[in-house]
């Protein structure tokens, strides 16, 4: 956008000053070239839109005053939306396809008794550190049991999560296990994929495919 450079007075009324320092004012570039705002002329400093154009005027970071088309601010509020759009566009879709991931993977995890995601008591959220869907990205994701397992040597109780057996840590360092959900682009919850190395190696014997 292309903001145009004004020079007013030497000596501003602060009253005057005062009802113009925050936010646009509208105004329109008058024969002479010059804005008049709140009944101040301010003449621009180098080129102007031609007479007759609507512009707004404001003081910017710098403490100077600048003006604009309306045209052009217009035109950037549009840019800005669109590009606002087409990133939530973007983070609908990568949800969504996280969604269909985890439950391809999860169909192929065939363990021989109920199951579900479970995390380490990892507070999670919508954060510069999460991955969008309601997980931190530093979450790591365990095969929680939801019955008793025995496999071979392995021998898991409900409420265990695959890697660890109750005489191991299995969470007993942390304040409590809870089931994990994301959430896809519709907001809609889901159970993600285990990411648990442990769990994952342990739970390989089961995997379909």
């Amino acid at each position: 956008m292309t903001t145009y450079p004004l020079i007013g007075p030497e000596m501003l009324e602060p009253m005057w000053l005062n009802r113009v320092r925050h936010g646009q004012h509208a105004a329109t570039v008058d024969a002479d070239r010059a804005v008049t705002v709140e009944g101040v002329s301010m003449r621009f400093r180098n080129e102007s839109p031609e007479p007759g154009t609507p512009v707004r005027v404001w003081i910017n970071h710098a403490g100077f005053f600048v003006c604009a088309t309306e045209a052009d601010i217009e035109q950037e509020a549009a840019d800005l939306r669109a590009s606002e759009s087409a990133r939530e566009m973007e983070r609908r879709a990568r949800l969504n396809r996280m969604r269909s991931e985890a439950e391809a993977f999860n169909a192929r995890l065939a363990l021989p008794v109920a199951w579900d995601v479970g995390i380490k008591d990892v507070l999670s959220g919508l954060s510069e550190a999460s991955w969008g869907d309601g997980r931190m990205a530093s979450t790591v994701e365990h095969v929680y049991l939801l019955e008793p397992l025995k496999a071979g040597r392995l021998a898991r109780q409900a409420g265990d999560f695959l890697c660890t057996a109750a005489s191991g840590t299995n969470g007993k360092r942390w304040s409590s296990k809870v089931i994990e959900r994301a959430y896809d682009g519709d907001g809609r919850p889901y159970r993600p994929r285990p990411t648990c190395k442990a769990c994952l190696a342990l739970a390989k014997r089961w995997m379909r495919g």
